[in-house]
């Protein structure tokens, strides 16, 4: 019988722990899967109860409690560890639900030596379809990535067909990186390639721990027959600024880990970088004032 482990990882996420945890309820308990699906939830010092509403929602779950916020790549490493024995390892945020059939379908999956990770098709509250699988991030994936204005006024475009792959036609295929909302990794390949990078606060552990994948020769696979539903985090909504200086700080470390040539263009990444930050923060902080205004 397949063991498979649920690596969850929170941090103020309000109900939203409790939904995701109450749908791998469901899909354990369909018609179709006989294994079974442990899960441990890891919460970052969120001192509003969220670990307490865990516990009495599921109380089947692992519930693990930190001293303080060490960001999702630490907290994700601790729920990985508590799920020892398990075959397979899903990393799920706490923002997202599983369909009721993916456990059922995942049991059905071959994991061959060489295939790392999979990721299913993520879908998000609007209905549209996530852009989970990409190329690896370059130079060019600021003007052709996912948040890119190209992305936002013309997502069919041919030009991004390299670093957007995600969509539920065409069949699981390979491409390089699947996001860490729902990265699926077989226990012994997790042991391989080690545990996600803890320099990373949050965002683009991910595309590092697949990264390091395919520097050892492993596939990363995107399953459009796999689907959750992906509701967007209460937590980054929480602390919009907080989220932003993260994620540009991860961005420079995966440059400079896994782009960079010289120390020149680590320079350079980090101006660029540095300069889109504050227009970001900048954006949030209007935002913000038109928030309070408008109530």
């Amino acid at each position: 019988m397949a063991v498979f482990g649920v690596a969850m990882v929170t941090f103020r996420g309000g109900d939203e722990p409790v939904r995701a945890l109450a749908a791998i309820e469901r899909a354990r308990g369909a018609a179709g899967f006989a294994g079974e699906v442990r899960a441990a939830v890891v919460d970052n010092a969120s001192g509003d109860g969220t670990a307490a509403r865990v516990r009495e929602h599921a109380p089947w779950a692992d519930v693990v409690e930190l001293a303080r916020n060490r960001g999702f790549a630490a907290g994700a490493n601790v729920a990985v560890q508590r799920l020892r024995g398990c075959e397979l390892i899903v990393l799920l945020n706490p923002d997202v639900e599983v369909a009721e059939d993916f456990f059922a379908r995942l049991a059905m999956l071959d994991w061959p030596p060489g295939l790392g990770a999979r990721g299913p098709l993520v879908v998000g509250a609007d209905g549209r379809t996530e852009q989970s699988a990409r190329g690896f991030p370059r130079a060019r994936t600021a003007l052709l990535g996912r948040s890119s204005l190209l992305a936002r006024l013309r997502p069919g475009s041919p030009l991004l067909r390299r670093e957007l792959r995600a969509g539920a036609e065409g069949g699981a295929r390979r491409v390089d990186w699947v996001s860490g909302a729902c990265l699926i990794v077989p226990a012994a390949r997790m042991a391989e390639v080690g545990p996600l990078d803890e320099g990373y606060f949050m965002y683009w552990e991910d595309a590092d721990w697949c990264r390091r994948a395919h520097d050892l020769g492993l596939a990363v696979v995107y399953e459009p027959a796999l689907v959750v539903r992906h509701a967007q985090g209460a937590s980054s909504r929480e602390r919009p600024a907080a989220t932003t200086i993260a994620f540009h700080r991860s961005a420079l470390r995966y440059w400079r880990k896994h782009v960079a040539r010289s120390p020149f263009s680590v320079a350079a990444a980090a101006l660029a970088l540095g300069a889109r930050c504050v227009l970001k923060l900048l954006a949030v902080g209007v935002r913000g004032v038109l928030a309070r205004r408008a109530r």
